[in-house]
């Protein structure tokens, strides 16, 4: 490669690490000209397949671990700005010491980045309050797949001067362009932030609970999780309930516990452990520990789908039905009950082919009639490039083609990834 930049060679893979956004273009636009594949690589904590190279062709990793500045905070106008390779954990670290919050909270933080934050529109443990990463965006910049730049930042609030293009490659997976700094927006902090570990009796006691905490706390409720009772066997080694962990981030002192109580019947809702103000939260550790006992025990077959919240009790009961009728899938869940948010994930003995598709078929169905989404916030990668033709609309999946087609004409930005080529 004729350009200053490093570059390494393993196989059918080139990596490069440019350090700034012209490297970013000198070198797609090298690969626009070879027709040579690129995979733009962040923390790689996908679980997609998302980063993976295309072994017929010759591929271009961009590894952003260089561009890793936050060129600015601005206090005036609450806008932090970093380049895509910055890591989440240190957007929130640099935001809190300057007394504000960057609300998007993941559990691979310290690994994550802006970069792919973007590409892949994260949610995480807060979604229910503050929304995906795309709502707490100002502006990008962008690179095409002809190496043009893009300068779509901006610190206005108020800017309808054309449309906010941009939007566009928020959640995109990289196929339309490449993330490489973008302006996000913070907001001030909540002095008090108030944690709690509840065990509870049924599904329909904790619908009912969210929609009360929902409406008597709204601006202070910033997460509902839930674990349903297998997950929770593993994860506390006792035959239980449904436990939920609620999060509540507020400017003043409050005893949620109280409200908690007076809306729910004693015997139906039980405090386990709450914490106030702590940053080593063991409550959230316990829901970190939840995601790798899915591998320790074997739940692999993982379905990420969001549903409505009136949808849930009808899901779930539906699945029970399933699996009475297919023993050899037992099922391990747990989410975001907040934001709708609900990771199916299962242990199938035996673990066949055949097997994976019948229970495949089955959730993606069942979550179509339910309205909801059978990609909530993981994406389609190359694992689950099949699925927009299924089960998308073919208006939805012509369109989808022919705006990477207007993009990415020679096709070099992720090849298979969203659809396949």
């Amino acid at each position: 490669m004729k350009y200053p930049i490093k570059v390494l060679r393993k196989d059918n893979c080139l990596k490069a690490f440019p350090k700034n956004t012209k490297e970013v273009s000198l070198i797609i636009k090298f690969c626009n000209k070879m027709k040579i594949n690129v995979i733009q690589l962040g923390g790689e904590t996908n679980r997609v397949r998302g980063t993976s190279e295309v072994p017929e062709k010759l591929n271009m990793l961009i590894d952003f671990k260089e561009m890793n500045k936050i060129e600015e905070i601005d206090i005036e106008n609450m806008i932090i700005t970093a380049q895509a390779g910055v890591k989440l954990n240190k957007i929130q670290n640099m935001s809190s010491k300057k007394g504000f919050i960057f609300p998007v909270n993941i559990a691979p933080s310290e690994k994550c980045t802006v970069g792919g934050n973007i590409s892949t529109n994260v949610g995480g443990l807060q979604t229910l309050k503050y929304g995906n990463i795309e709502d707490h965006i100002n502006g990008l910049e962008i690179v095409l797949s002809d190496g043009t730049i893009l300068d779509f930042q901006s610190k206005l609030k108020k800017d309808n001067f054309g449309p906010k293009l941009w939007k566009i490659f928020c959640g995109s997976e990289g196929i339309f362009g490449t993330v490489t700094k973008a302006n996000l927006k913070l907001l001030p902090k909540k002095e008090f932030k108030t944690t709690y570990l509840l065990e509870i009796n049924n599904l329909s006691n904790v619908r009912k609970l969210f929609k009360n905490l929902r409406s008597e706390f709204y601006d202070d409720l910033t997460s509902f999780e839930i674990i349903f009772p297998i997950p929770s066997y593993f994860l506390f080694k006792k035959k239980s309930n449904y436990h939920l962990i609620i999060e509540f981030n507020s400017k003043h002192k409050i005893n949620f516990i109280e409200t908690i109580k007076k809306k729910m019947k004693f015997n139906k809702i039980r405090l386990l452990k709450s914490e106030k103000n702590i940053n080593k939260s063991w409550i959230w550790s316990k829901r970190e520990e939840l995601v790798h006992n899915q591998v320790k025990y074997n739940f692999m077959q993982k379905f990420d789908i969001s549903l409505p919240l009136d949808k849930w009790i009808y899901f779930v009961r539906e699945v029970n039905n399933f699996i009475k009728i297919n023993q050899i899938y037992t099922p391990y869940f747990f989410g975001h009950l907040g934001d709708g948010n609900l990771h199916c994930n299962f242990k199938i003995e035996p673990n066949t082919k055949k097997n994976i598709k019948l229970l495949s078929k089955f959730i993606y169905e069942l979550t179509t009639k339910c309205k909801g989404s059978i990609a909530a916030e993981h994406g389609l990668g190359m694992l689950k490039n099949d699925l927009l033709l299924k089960y998308k609309s073919k208006n939805y999946y012509k369109f989808l083609k022919k705006l990477k087609k207007h993009l990415d004409p020679n096709l070099i930005l992720g090849k298979n990834k969203l659809f396949k080529a």
